[in-house]
């Protein structure tokens, strides 16, 4: 964690772009998700299998089957946060 001094100096050389950011998460008004939130947007087979309460088997079933999302990952494949949360309210992905 950086100290005070460290983060004034690097507030006073930030753009245009990032000054705006920090001001809109200091008047709460940031609505974009965390950066660790942001990267785990893509789920491994296995983490959607946990979140979802079944089997590995059942999360590429699932899949085959069109009720969850998935997308192309460095010659993997990852499913889709968003269509696991949509399963698990009772919703498959369009």
């Amino acid at each position: 964690m950086m100290n005070a001094t460290e983060r004034m100096q690097k507030m006073l050389a930030a753009n245009p772009a990032q000054l705006s950011r920090i001001d809109a998460i200091l008047d709460g008004s940031d609505t974009r998700p965390a950066s660790a939130e942001r990267e785990n947007r893509l789920l491994t087979h296995t983490d959607a299998a946990k979140r979802l309460g079944v089997s590995r088997s059942t999360v590429y079933q699932l899949v085959r089957s069109g009720k969850l999302e998935t997308v192309p990952l460095l010659g993997s494949t990852r499913v889709t946060l968003e269509s696991v949360n949509a399963f698990a309210r009772g919703r498959a992905c369009a």
